[in-house]
């Protein structure tokens, strides 16, 4: 019998039907989690914010690999091996409970870690490079420009062997902290995310990061450690020579032990801001791109404004 329904009507029957259909459908269950076949390799003790990573074999395990792969997941691991400080790029956060990173759409991975490696394929940290013997110890909090460096113990790795020596590597991180206004020497740059300074090339240059624990021997000798205890205070907007120096505290720093005392020091800086030209008595001379005055010897004091 043909229905007497209008045709329009039939449709909208048809419609809700067919949605009813749907509702009633079970939903497709999420994929189940995947453990990547290759481990991957942390060469030394790291950490990420608050979460150690010692060093040893990692399986990657994949909260569903419909929304992330095993590549990509090692390759993120790495990246946030690399960061400096531990806060991790939006939109991913880490539950160090469960040693679960976590991204958007529901895109996640955990590590574990486990003493039998398997396959060889799943990447490494430091991917490249050499890891310079010893630890680094800054003695005061710092910052080269604006990025921050704690006071501490740090580890350097150079981006690839021989083209630089770890000594090499240590004095430049030495002289990029007394850096005046945090401008590095061309060709030298700075990744704040990473801490990695390179040099012209991508793989020419070293990478620093916090170290895990205080090292069980003596480190190298400390950083910062010929600074002055007490700020030196500029009252007013001056200058000396091409070196600007605007009103504020102003840390100074002997450059070696035979430079002259810290009173010594406070009493040149004060008469060298009374010589706005920049004409200094000799022997000294002014290096405005580090803020030193130097005499030839080498022997001398450098000044940068205090946090």
């Amino acid at each position: 019998m043909t229905s007497l329904l209008p045709l329009r009507l039939r449709i909208v029957a048809a419609g809700l039907f067919a949605a009813a259909a749907v509702a009633a459908a079970p939903a497709t269950a999420s994929a189940a989690p995947a453990t990547c076949p290759n481990t991957f390799t942390v060469l030394h003790d790291d950490r990420i914010g608050s979460m150690p990573v010692p060093a040893g074999h990692y399986y990657l395990t994949i909260a569903d690999p419909a929304r992330l792969t095993c590549a990509h997941a090692a390759d993120l691991f790495r990246q946030f091996l690399e960061d400096f400080d531990g806060r991790l790029p939006s939109p991913w956060r880490l539950d160090a409970a469960t040693s679960t990173f976590s991204g958007a759409n529901g895109a996640a991975f955990s590590i574990a870690r486990t003493a039998t490696p398997s396959g060889g394929g799943g990447g490494q940290y430091p991917a490249t490079g050499l890891i310079c013997p010893g630890s680094f110890q800054v003695l005061h909090n710092d910052r080269i420009g604006t990025f921050q460096v704690p006071a501490g113990y740090y580890t350097v790795t150079l981006l690839s062997a021989g083209s630089l020596t770890c000594a090499q590597a240590t004095n430049r991180f030495a002289s990029f902290l007394l850096d005046y206004d945090g401008r590095l020497p061309a060709p030298w740059l700075l990744d704040p995310q990473t801490a990695t300074f390179t040099r012209g090339g991508a793989l020419v240059g070293f990478r620093t990061q916090p170290g895990v624990t205080p090292p069980p021997n003596p480190p190298a000798p400390p950083i910062g450690g010929l600074r002055c205890p007490a700020t030196f205070r500029v009252l007013n907007n001056d200058r000396i020579g091409s070196l600007r120096v605007p009103r504020g505290r102003y840390w100074v720093t002997r450059a070696t032990t035979a430079s002259p005392t810290c009173a010594a020091t406070t009493r040149l800086l004060a008469s060298f801001l009374q010589r706005p030209s920049g004409n200094l008595p000799k022997p000294w001379r002014l290096k405005a791109s580090t803020g030193s005055f130097l005499r030839p010897s080498g022997a001398g004091f450098s000044i940068k404004r205090a946090q």
